[in-house]
């Protein structure tokens, strides 16, 4: 056994005793240091009767990339052997069917003394922001931007089911997810139907989503959610709620949260999307997939199907699921 491996024995050692995971046996678990890691921080897995030989006592494999070593921080090879140990005490006692990164597995990490996040399995070794997952739990991915697959998962199946993934933040994994939508809260569309382009040139552009204040301004030339619902965005520089216009006007003149579009009849909004708990109330000029099919959605914090109601005509008892424009 390497000076590396010894080191990694000692850390599972420790880490079982400290978290009481009295059902693991350090014995039951066999230690690798690999370079064969590129991705990769650490790994944890159920040997299987052929993988185990004559090992009869060995149940799990804990790997943990080499490289971890190398750059002088204890602290990051010991979260990475932390986070396998608890991965080895959740399929212990839950078995494999647990989700990777659920809640039994982030208690179990906690408990463990490690940070209770998925991992970033890029070039770097640093934790993720943002999650792909399969809504049945074959998969869950961190990364680091926001990239194609977090912004669009709708475009990508799982390998295992054939299920639409979904993308949210780093420990905010949606109760019940629907496949294939965006949960991200720093993105402003969850569908593709949701999901509008702003035009590049603006000698072209009918309509402008502008800062108030006069930060920016983005133009479009079609009437998009974004130009009918600028009240649901906010502008990355000061925070203002922006605002929306025709292209001639001058933003800086024009009331925030509004849709001063001349083609546009109303200006502020009309239709509520809600959690019946009160979670969340998000407001729109017309109707939208979310305002039609609230059954289809679910509150993000509590799990509730969602309703929706005219602005102005909220019921005095929510039944969640329900439309009650129709």
């Amino acid at each position: 056994m390497t000076g590396d491996e010894t080191r990694v024995r000692e850390e599972i050692e420790t880490t079982i005793d400290r978290a009481g995971f009295d059902t693991l046996d350090p014995a039951a678990v066999r230690v690798d240091v690999t370079d064969s890691f590129r991705r990769k921080l650490g790994e944890c897995r159920r040997l299987s009767a052929a993988d185990r030989d004559a090992e009869t006592t060995v149940e799990y494999e804990i790997r943990i990339a080499r490289r971890l070593f190398q750059d002088g921080r204890d602290d990051r090879w010991r979260d990475t052997v932390r986070h396998e140990a608890a991965h080895a005490y959740v399929l212990e006692t839950a078995g494999p069917d647990a989700q990777p990164h659920g809640d039994a597995w982030k208690t179990a990490a906690r408990r463990a003394g490690a940070d209770p996040v998925a991992r970033y399995e890029g070039d770097d070794t640093v934790d993720a922001d943002y999650v792909l997952a399969c809504p049945n739990g074959c998969f869950e991915r961190g990364y680091v931007q926001r990239s194609k697959r977090i912004k669009q998962p709708w475009q990508y199946t799982c390998d295992e089911c054939e299920t639409r993934p979904v993308s949210y933040d780093v420990g905010e994994r949606p109760t019940d997810p629907d496949p294939g939508i965006c949960y991200v809260a720093s993105i402003p569309w969850r569908t593709p139907e949701d999901r509008d382009e702003t035009d590049d040139d603006r000698s072209t552009a009918r309509y402008l989503l502008a800062c108030p204040n006069g930060c920016t301004a983005w133009p479009y030339q079609r009437r998009t959610k974004r130009i009918k619902n600028p009240w649901l965005y906010v502008c990355p520089g000061c925070e203002a709620t922006l605002l929306s216009c025709d292209v001639d006007d001058d933003p800086t003149k024009l009331e925030s949260a509004r849709c001063h579009v001349g083609s546009i009849p109303w200006q502020e909004p009309q239709i509520v999307h809600a959690c019946p708990n009160g979670c969340f109330s998000t407001g729109y000029g017309q109707h939208t997939e979310q305002t039609r099919q609230p059954k289809r959605y679910r509150c993000e914090e509590c799990g509730a199907r969602t309703v929706a109601y005219p602005v102005d005509e909220q019921p005095g008892t929510l039944n969640p699921g329900t439309n009650y424009l129709d």
